[in-house]
């Protein structure tokens, strides 16, 4: 990668060596079952033990122990499903983390070390405060995994749900990241798209599907490009795709996609709810928030509600300034159509961007080209150095240090602390066939230290789905981009710095109420004009090809002047001042998603999740939490699409656990303004945050560890004071 190096010249090698991506499809599933065996052997041992005997080093410290190797093989045995580029591997993977799933449920739903386990609880002894948790915890682990059902055939059936449950989430996500559909535009209906869209695009016609592969004829008469369902294809055609009908053909389209998901998830649902039943809860949601901050559904419901009230005259004030726009525009063009009257879905994202171009000079390809990733992620890192004392070494990489050859290394180091070594990053930065999606940082290997005082390294795997560079263009990142790259490093940070004893505590293994907040604090850097300043850079001046490529491009050759260097300062506080439009309208897209998990969690009855219509619920939720209108309000009805089956989020952890990104912003804005308000580069604020927030992890209660760091419980004075809410 064409990057500037953070530092490549190491004065001594790091104290645990690179990890080796060498796994073949055998040697997964082999592992997988050695880390099954070996887990039950640790528990035979431990349940000889007679209960009245029995203490932490007896029993918990040697699980304990098993648990933190464990930890740090199981991640990675995963990490080949979501970013291996070799269709076997990611199927050996798929199947390893069935075995590994499967042996953790039996494993918990032991009634020999439940009771073992149990016998050390009640004994209370006094120990480290993250030992006495670690305790708390797996004794929850046990009631979750149903010992406390009394019938014999109940609990055998909760087993059962369980392991079908975990199979079908694994199943829709496969899908998700194997899926390979998309749709044909000729260049016409693509009017409107910036140049480098089209850059190293092959002209295509027909698309089948062979064993997750895509297969592809070319377009004799060469008109025709594929557009896949990709985010790097999907949010250019929303933003600036002229044409409402290629919108709509897009929208409609890619929630269409992954048919197979539907009757997996509405199978997921059902099964969800029986599970929870078995246990005692009166739904889903009820048995995932007992043990989080928030405790109960009614305080999500009631959350949700407030939100939705709060923001509604401002969505609704938004949604006008929008349609006014919408009808401006289409008088302007001579495009006027049926139902201009409306603002719909595939119109959002368009008039977002057509709102803050005409009104704050907000021209988002002209701003793309100030951030090529290479340079902006060495930026990014720059700011993070500063303020937590790190420094990030490139790695020079060889062929089984990386899964594939477009990830970059790095070692992190602590300035703070003698340069002492922290871990290992790596960034994955471009889409391929079979990778997640999305943008995501994977916690790869946790760290912990042992009782003898030996560290444990930790890795974070950052895994985004940026525009790839062509041989005129590097890869060039829109704001909202560069706001997804700040907060998947601050997750990773978050992982890096931390410091526990148990693996299972380290980094962002937190409660999903908390997950979100530390790394949606750092997108408020990019608010800033001073980051923005420091961070931009016009790629015409990376290197003479680049120059002469942008030269290229350029519509008329006469009098060509280059851009300048940097984002100028008039375009940079237009930019800024952009932070909170249409806030409300986003805020109430995250409370739709939330409200809807919530929804599919909550049946008052099991027969009533039998019957729910996911889809006309989905839909439906979307039209009255938004305003929008979708293809309902063109005489469709609300059963259109399968949007439900491929709301990635519930199927990966976030289940009837979507508002933690309502919450989050709430909690983030308020560790703000107490923190970097002032001074975003204030280094004894930023060290602060790194050793009172980020660094214990999930070693204690994470409402604790904002208390003992704000000082008093968070409020939501700071985000009300932002977005104008009266109190």
């Amino acid at each position: 990668m064409e990057r500037e190096a953070q530092d490549t010249k190491l004065s001594y090698p790091p104290p645990q060596p690179p990890l080796k991506f060498d796994a073949t499809p055998g040697s997964l599933v082999a592992d997988a079952r050695r880390l099954v065996t070996d887990a039950e052997c640790v528990v035979d041992q431990i349940t000889k033990i007679d209960p009245e005997e029995a203490n932490f080093d007896n029993v918990v410290r040697p699980f304990l122990t098993n648990e933190n190797l464990a930890l740090r093989e199981t991640l990675v045995i995963r990490l080949y499903r979501s970013t291996s580029p070799k269709k076997d591997l990611r199927d050996a993977s798929d199947e390893a983390s069935k075995i590994l799933t499967d042996g953790e449920i039996d494993l918990f739903m032991r009634e020999d070390f439940y009771r073992i386990v149990d016998a050390v609880y009640k004994k209370a002894e006094v120990l480290d405060p993250e030992y006495q948790y670690f305790i708390l915890k797996l004794h929850q682990d046990f009631e979750r995994n149903g010992l406390g059902i009394v019938s014999t055939s109940d609990k055998e059936r909760f087993r059962e749900v369980r392991k079908r449950t975990a199979d079908l989430e694994r199943e829709c996500l496969k899908n998700l990241n194997g899926q390979t559909e998309g749709l044909w535009f000729t260049r016409q209906e693509l009017e409107g798209l910036p140049n480098h869209f089209f850059d190293d695009r092959q002209s295509q016609t027909t698309t089948s599907v062979v064993d997750g592969t895509r297969a592809c004829q070319s377009d004799p008469a060469g008109e025709k490009l594929w557009i896949r369902y990709k985010d790097p294809d999907i949010i250019p055609i929303m933003k600036f795709a002229t044409n409402s009908a290629t919108r709509r053909k897009m929208f409609v389209g890619n929630e269409s996609r992954c048919s197979q998901n539907e009757p997996l998830y509405r199978e997921i649902f059902a099964l969800r709810d029986e599970a929870a039943r078995l246990l005692g809860y009166p739904n889903h949601a009820a048995y995932r928030t007992h043990y989080k901050m928030i405790q109960t559904p009614e305080a999500v419901h009631k959350s949700l509600l407030d939100v939705r009230e709060q923001l509604h005259d401002q969505r609704d004030r938004e949604l006008a300034k929008l349609l006014e726009l919408k009808k401006q525009d289409l008088q302007e063009s001579g495009n006027l159509v049926a139902n201009d009257e409306k603002l719909f879905l595939w119109d959002r994202v368009f008039y977002d961007r057509l709102l803050k171009e005409r009104n704050y000079s907000f021209d988002q390809p002209m701003l793309a080209e100030y951030f090529s990733f290479d340079r902006t992620l060495s930026g990014m890192l720059r700011i993070y150095e500063h303020i937590f004392r790190l420094r990030f070494s490139t790695v020079e990489t060889e062929a089984d240090m990386v899964l594939h050859d477009s990830v970059t290394m790095f070692s992190v180091w602590d300035t703070d602390n003698e340069d002492s070594f922290l871990g290992y990053f790596y960034v994955d930065p471009y889409p391929r066939d079979g990778k997640y999606t999305h943008a995501g940082h994977y916690r790869l290997q946790p760290g912990f230290t042992d009782p003898s005082g030996k560290r444990y390294y930790p890795l974070s795997w950052l895994n985004i789905n940026f525009p790839h560079p062509t041989s005129t263009i590097p890869s060039l990142l829109k704001h909202e981009e560069l706001r997804r790259l700040f907060h998947e490093i601050g997750h990773a940070i978050h992982n890096l710095v931390s410091k526990t004893k148990c693996s299972r505590f380290h980094g962002t293994s937190v409660d999903r109420d908390f997950v979100e907040a530390p790394a949606m604090l750092f997108e408020k850097f990019l608010w800033t004009s001073r980051h923005v300043k420091e961070l931009s850079y016009h790629y015409s001046y990376l290197s003479p090809e680049y120059f002469e490529s942008w030269k290229a491009s350029q519509p008329s050759q006469e009098a060509l002047t280059q851009p300048p260097a940097q984002l100028p300062d008039q375009l940079i506080e237009q930019l800024v001042k952009t932070e909170h439009v249409n806030g409300a309208l986003n805020s109430m897209w995250k409370a739709w998603h939330a409200s809807f998990d919530m929804a599919v969690h909550t049946p008052r009855s099991h027969g009533e999740i039998l019957e729910m219509d996911f889809q006309v619920l989905f839909n439906k939720l979307r039209a009255e939490i938004t305003g929008l209108a979708g293809p309902e309000a063109l005489g469709q009805g609300f059963d259109w699409g399968n949007g439900f089956a491929v709301f990635r989020a519930i199927m990966s952890g976030y289940d009837a656990g979507y508002y933690v990104y309502l919450l989050s912003q709430i909690y983030s804005t308020d560790l703000f303004q107490s923190t970097f308000g002032v001074d975003t580069m204030d280094v004894e604020k930023g060290m602060r945050y790194r050793y009172q927030l980020l660094q214990p992890g999930g070693s204690q209660p994470e409402m604790l560890t904002l208390k003992n760091y704000l000082g008093r419980e968070p409020n939501a004075a700071a985000f009300r004071r932002e977005h104008g809410i009266s109190a």
